[in-house]
């Protein structure tokens, strides 16, 4: 590399740099950004301020923001920002850290070193490879080697220390994160994916209450099982699009006041009966949705009645009265099927002990049977992914594997290429048979 091409490379870097930090400080005055730049504090519904719209210092860009951010200390990041965030600040903290010792022992030290070796110091010409300013310059045997040896050693342990540090205040955080918010539910539950169909009462939440209540007595508290919503989430996008064209028709309707008495009335009408036709499609779903919302309910309640009455007529009455009091018309034929059970629960403990040790020990010889993890947080629930069970996740791994395999090999064919022709005359003296591509 000359001293041309690190110069044009470093210039465009720091151009670049320059342009994010000025779109940033231009983005973040506009109010129309709100909800990207400031979606924490209108969660916590903070009121936020901007400047007029016509004003000359909204589309002019401050630095006041980055004193301010250098400024900020780590427990106000964890308070209102969270743990990720801080962990992100701390790693570009740690790469000033690292860097800006490790450049000036670079500039101060070695940078020198390396020049003065085979010639006199001449500041007044830069030359026009880097190869003067690198280890490269320095002959075999020289003293000056011992140089590069103690500086390698210092950088080595100075990163290691850094390393340690910054782990040890980590853990610190995180500890204190974690006490902090004592009462999350995802640390008292466990996932658990393949569970057995119970025959005795055909379901598989009973299974789930049985197995643990039986295994972790002391501990164990409750359990929700995951059923397939995939009908409800259909019929809720068909109910929100219907809803959306009754509301779009309506504001049609109010908004006409043009062209003739008897056009504009016949137009109505029509958007009348259309309104009306829409309507009672919305009604037909959400008598749909709730049918379906309630044989969860029916279902759990016959479950229990079972469960308690072993006899066949008292388990009848109770069903019956089960019947009645979730709606008359669910016992209709034409909506009436219980929801999919998928072999996935939430199981709740009563200690995070208890929970942590179902967690991380197995329950049953089958490896693929009654397999626990730690649960997600709400949020980080990906309900599509519980469908897949969990013997096909193996698979999936390996797909993935390959697929990025490829990826990266495609990907370094042509950037070998590329680097192959920019240093052809250094590839020609390390491997002779490469001049058959310049006869070629």
């Amino acid at each position: 590399m000359n001293a041309h091409s690190l110069l044009a490379s470093a210039g465009i870097n720091i151009g670049l740099a320059l342009v994010i930090l000025t779109l940033f400080s231009l983005l973040k005055k506009q109010p129309s950004n709100a909800v990207i730049y400031y979606a924490r504090r209108l969660s916590k519904q903070d009121r936020i301020s901007f400047r007029p719209l016509f004003t000359l210092h909204r589309f002019i860009p401050s630095v006041s923001w980055i004193r301010h951010a250098l400024s900020v200390f780590d427990d106000e990041i964890l308070q209102t920002c969270g743990l990720d965030a801080l962990v992100v600040i701390r790693l570009f903290k740690f790469g000033i850290k690292f860097f800006v010792p490790c450049s000036i022992v670079g500039l101060l030290i070695l940078l020198p070193i390396n020049y003065t070796c085979k010639h006199g110091i001449s500041w007044t010409e830069l030359p026009s490879s880097m190869d003067s300013f690198t280890i490269s310059n320095v002959g075999r045997g020289s003293d000056r080697l011992w140089v590069h040896f103690c500086c390698l050693y210092f950088i080595s342990f100075y990163g290691l220390y850094l390393l340690y540090e910054e782990y040890k205040g980590l853990l610190g955080r995180r500890l204190q994160h974690l006490r902090t918010i004592r009462h999350r539910p995802d640390q008292f539950t466990v996932l658990v994916r393949e569970i057995p169909y119970c025959s005795e009462h055909k379901a598989r939440s009973c299974s789930v209450e049985h197995f643990f209540s039986k295994y972790h007595p002391y501990t164990y508290q409750s359990c929700q099982i995951v059923y397939d919503g995939k009908k409800v989430e259909e019929l809720l996008r068909q109910a929100s699009v219907m809803t959306k064209k009754i509301e779009h028709l309506k504001q049609r309707a109010t908004s006409q006041n043009s062209g003739h008495l008897y056009v504009i009335l016949g137009m109505i009408r029509g958007k009348v009966e259309k309104i009306e036709k829409y309507e009672e499609r919305l009604q037909e779903l959400c008598y749909k949705i709730r049918c379906l919302q309630g044989e969860n309910m029916l279902k759990q309640k016959g479950l229990k009645f079972k469960h308690v009455n072993n006899t066949a007529g008292s388990f009848k009455i109770e069903q019956k009265e089960a019947d009645s009091q979730v709606q008359p018309s669910l016992a209709e034929p034409k909506f009436f099927s219980l929801r999919k059970e998928l072999p996935v629960a939430f199981v709740s403990f009563k200690s995070r002990w208890g929970a942590t040790l179902a967690a991380q020990t197995r329950q049953h010889v089958h490896p693929l049977l009654w397999v626990t993890h730690v649960a997600p947080e709400p949020r980080d629930v990906l309900w599509d992914n519980l469908y897949i069970p969990y013997h096909y996740l193996a698979a999936h791994k390996i797909g993935v594997f390959v697929a990025v395999t490829v990826f990266t090999v495609f990907f370094a064919i042509p950037v070998t290429a590329v680097q192959g022709l920019v240093q052809f005359e250094k590839i020609k003296k390390w491997f002779p048979p490469a001049r058959a591509v310049q006869l070629m």
